[in-house]
């Protein structure tokens, strides 16, 4: 098991929270008793992110820095709570090493000697949307991550994982995976493990394996021909977020005014109840649109 105790109480600690249960909020409930009664007329779909970004050796310990970054760390990125900081975690065990040092020590384990232009490391940005992790316990975030985890260990190999951190200090969680692109003969390439045909086949993968499992939906294919790197990718995803609690806000004020008129089924006791949740949920996102 590759977790750290910190992990765990970050994870159990969203237990108690909610008087131990294991399971999807009120808010989700509440959304598919919605779908049930067409009371919603449009249904909110989360797709499953993978997007990955290649790293020549100088280029490692800036992103390591990002990466492992505690209280003190100095956010050029805004969207970064540095008093959550103490809630991201690790899925691969600390070893004392540097990312660079990890590296080095995968080099010489497999003899190679690498061109100084060589990519040495992959690194993927996994998870969804906000909307998505609303929806789940603390304790279904981390099998979620865990999921993730397991999924590019078994593919590529746990020995050429350097680190796997997951983020629950920005907008959105989500975890950073960084491995060696090291192909099953021992060589390191990149441009073998991660052209084209096997990017989509990675994501086609990826989705089949973790995203069903999850209710995720697959984002299209070629959607993103313009390479974007990681802060653009995350700036990208926040502007898709802030689109989304948008276009759900005017969802549930529909959905209000249908309740207004009365077409929403009338058996003892349903009406109140679905009044009751549309207007916390309605709250709910009042607030988050009117956040800076």
């Amino acid at each position: 098991a590759h977790y750290t105790s910190q992990a765990k109480l970050w994870a159990l600690r969203g237990c108690e929270s909610t008087n131990k249960t294991v399971g999807r909020g009120n808010s989700t409930h509440f959304a598919q008793r919605l779908q049930k009664t067409n009371f919603r007329r449009k249904i909110i779909i989360s797709y499953l992110v993978c997007h990955m970004e290649k790293y020549h050796k100088q280029d490692v310990a800036p992103i390591e820095k990002e990466n492992e970054r505690d209280e003190n760390y100095e956010a050029s990125n805004p969207q970064i709570d540095s008093e959550r900081t103490r809630n991201n975690y690790r899925f691969t065990p600390y070893f004392g090493k540097t990312y660079t040092e990890f590296i080095n020590g995968r080099i010489k384990e497999l003899r190679l000697s690498p061109r100084k232009d060589a990519v040495v490391m992959n690194s993927f940005v996994l998870g969804s949307d906000k909307t998505f992790f609303d929806g789940l316990a603390k304790i279904e975030q981390y099998n979620f991550f865990s999921d993730c985890y397991k999924f590019f260990a078994e593919r590529y190999g746990e020995e050429n994982v350097i680190a796997a951190v997951v983020h629950n200090d920005e907008t959105t969680p989500h975890m950073h995976l960084n491995l060696m692109p090291v192909t099953k003969d021992g060589r390191l390439c990149s441009k073998q493990l991660f052209d084209k045909p096997q990017l989509q086949q990675l994501q086609t993968d990826f989705y089949e394996t973790v995203g069903k499992r999850w209710g995720l939906q697959r984002g299209k294919e070629g959607s993103q021909k313009k390479h974007l790197s990681t802060a653009e990718f995350k700036a990208k995803k926040i502007i898709e977020q802030a689109e989304t609690i948008r276009e759900e806000n005017q969802v549930y004020a529909d959905a209000l005014t249908e309740a207004k008129s009365g077409n929403i089924p009338r058996k003892r006791g349903k009406l109140q109840e679905q009044l009751i949740a549309l207007t916390a949920d309605n709250s709910d996102l009042s607030k988050r649109l009117t956040k800076p």
